[in-house]
């Protein structure tokens, strides 16, 4: 992989103008009691907007210059409004809206101070588009500011965004899924705002001239070439890695919050709308609304006709009201590889599974790092599985789904012959560190054969199913598991399947810090949907991504603590080889919603197995890569 120091981007101007989106005029709710306020009839007064095209034209590229953005007011455009120091007392923001396009623009409505009457030292904020206020489309959502005291590591008190049912002084702007075009960066990420105070109070009239609005976002334009220099068209999507890619805006200040380190994405994925593709042939490019701010490592992945490219920069700053231009030439293709390394410690890059026919099947490391079993599921209205083989959900929000033997990644320590009998109960008392085989000597009796031994019924499932393979693999010890525990950087994230539902876990990186994590990921991150999306960071082989797998009980088909539905607490349970004094225990590293922790469990407990490269040679295994093939996995 390429990896540059200096970043080509071209600056082609500051742009002073204002986008076209189209919302209704929308007035906020009363809360119950405050139907006394006096209503304010309001005049805002916006600078000119740039650009030439037609009023009604929302955000564009221009046509005799692909390198230009333009746009004007257009009919309907909407400011949201806020009266400072409402804060929690309405349920809803103001919204103002134009009547006409051009380069000016007068927006009017209604507007009123909750309890009291207004004057002209009232302080107003406006937020620009009022439109990506709404829908199960908006981008942004008012949150309330919450501080807690804990003492997780070496942090001692938390601060937390939480989406507000009220109105807030507290915006959260989100930047993490876009489309690519110009259209939709006007409507939804041109994030735009400003706080006056009225000019003119007469009787219910306010007049407002608020100038131009201060325009809180970059954009790029991004051109691709592959390896050879063509350019690359049939784009599938994009991802922007190691950004930021939400923001906490104070209305109040127009400032960002600084505290907001725990609820900040990291990833922008760029996806075309349903039937359209990318493009970089004929001058075009794609582009991407951004925060500003001075980005390390910033890893840009691209997805073109069943093929992977990767570009990365050590250093990329982007400045507020300013687009920039790159062409990224000579990507690199990205493939499979058998291992990657975190703290030192080469994991393979999948769990340990069973998939297919009971009677065979694929045994070996799972063809992604996000696999779970029941990846896609079908969910009826009880949160119960309906269909098994495709759907828009996956058993991390499925109520206490049940593990089929066509798709199994929850094994029992030690057992092998009875790997699929999903309800045994049997304790196998007998270590497999060491990658140890055995075979019954006598009922209740095991003896150890060597580690090429064939035909074992016990030991080292992992091992036991690849040593003869061209990349070996074999369960982890206690001391490699426990590097990830306490010396890795780890926070909560997602990934996209092959078929576009979402698995959750961790993401693992090599710290020099020792010990940094995002855990209990419910203390720090609120929501799920403030994970990161580490798609194409475990696709590129940089970094490790553990799913939340849950576990299934001694006797039991059922899965549990894998279901993320209804605040659910969610986790990984990874075993090791380690045991405990009475043989009857393995030490596991658990992990998720409301758990960082180290224990022994019973043997008996199926949990997940992420194994450890043990050695290899250049080849990918058949088996694996059909499966892949198969699956259509990246």
């Amino acid at each position: 992989m390429k990896k540059s120091s200096k970043f080509a981007i071209f600056l082609c101007g500051t742009m002073a103008f204002s986008l076209a989106a189209c919302q209704t005029d929308e007035l906020s709710d009363n809360p119950a009691g405050e139907n006394t306020q006096k209503v304010y009839h309001v005049t805002v007064s916006a600078d000119a907007a740039q650009g030439t095209s037609a009023s009604t034209r929302a955000l564009a590229v221009d046509p005799a210059n692909g390198k230009r953005l333009i746009s004007e007011w257009a009919m309907n455009d909407g400011l949201a409004a806020f009266v400072n120091g409402d804060e929690g007392k309405q349920n809803n923001y103001f919204v103002l809206t134009t009547d006409r396009g051009g380069k000016s623009a007068k927006f009017t409505g209604d507007i009123a101070a909750v309890g009291r009457s207004m004057s002209t030292n009232d302080n107003i904020s406006f937020l620009y588009p009022a439109v990506a206020l709404k829908g199960a489309n908006k981008t942004i959502t008012p949150v309330e500011r919450r501080e807690e005291s804990v003492a997780v590591g070496t942090v001692s008190k938390i601060i937390s965004y939480v989406p507000s049912a009220k109105i807030q002084k507290y915006v959260s702007l989100n930047l993490s899924r876009q489309d690519g075009t110009a259209a939709s960066l006007g409507s939804r990420f041109d994030y735009q705002c400003k706080t006056a105070r009225p000019q003119k109070v007469e009787a219910d009239k306010l007049d407002i001239k608020i100038g131009k609005l201060q325009r809180l976002v970059s954009f790029w334009g991004l051109r691709f070439t592959d390896e050879n220099n063509n350019k690359l068209s049939n784009i599938d999507s994009i991802y922007v890695s190691n950004i930021k890619a939400s923001g906490i805006l104070n209305l109040t200040d127009n400032t960002f919050a600084s505290d907001d380190q725990y609820e900040a994405s990291r990833s922008i994925a760029v996806i075309p709308a349903n039937g359209t593709k990318f493009s970089s042939a004929n001058n075009q490019y794609t582009y991407i609304a951004l925060l500003p701010g001075n980005y390390t490592n910033v890893h840009i992945m691209v997805y073109s006709k069943g093929k992977m490219y990767e570009q990365e920069y050590a250093n990329v700053n982007l400045t507020a009201d300013n687009v920039y231009h790159t062409d990224i030439l000579h990507m690199t293709p990205v493939g499979p590889k058998p291992w990657v390394e975190v703290q030192g410690v080469r994991w393979a890059t999948g769990n340990f599974i069973h998939y297919g026919p009971e009677r065979g099947g694929y045994w070996g490391i799972a063809p992604a790092q996000w696999w779970i079993s029941q990846r896609a599921v079908t969910l009826n209205n009880r949160r119960k599985v309906t269909n098994y083989s495709n759907g828009t959900s996956t058993s991390q929000f499925a109520d206490f789904p049940t593990q089929k033997v066509e798709d199994v990644d929850l094994f029992r320590y030690g057992h092998i012959k009875e790997a699929l009998k999903l309800k045994d109960n049997q304790v196998f008392k007998y270590s497999v560190a060491g990658k140890k085989l055995y075979y019954p000597s006598s009922p209740g009796s095991y003896t150890d054969w060597d580690i090429n031994g064939t035909g074992a019924t016990r030991g080292d499932i992992a091992w036991y199913y690849t040593k003869d393979k061209h990349q070996h693999y074999r369960m982890p010890t206690g001391a490699e598991m426990k590097k990830l525990y306490t010396e890795a950087r780890a926070i909560p994230a997602y990934c996209y399947t092959d078929k576009g539902t979402k698995v959750y876990g961790a993401y693992f990186t090599t710290s020099t810090s020792r010990g940094y994590h995002e855990f209990p990921a419910k203390r720090f991150v609120k929501s799920i949907d403030s994970y990161t999306n580490v798609t194409a960071l475990i696709q590129a082989n940089k970094g490790l991504f553990l799913p939340y797998t849950g576990l299934r009980d001694p006797g039991s088909d059922g899965m549990k603590m894998r279901d993320l539905s209804n605040d659910g607490n969610a986790y990984g349970q990874y075993m090791t080889t380690d045991e405990s004094q009475w043989k009857d225990r393995s030490a596991d590293f658990f992990f998720g919603a409301a758990e960082w922790n180290w224990a022994e469990h019973p043997k008996t407990q199926a949990k997940a197995i992420r194994p450890v490269w043990d050695s290899g040679d250049n080849t990918l295994d058949a088996d694996y890569l059909n499966l892949r093939n198969s699956l259509g996995i990246k």
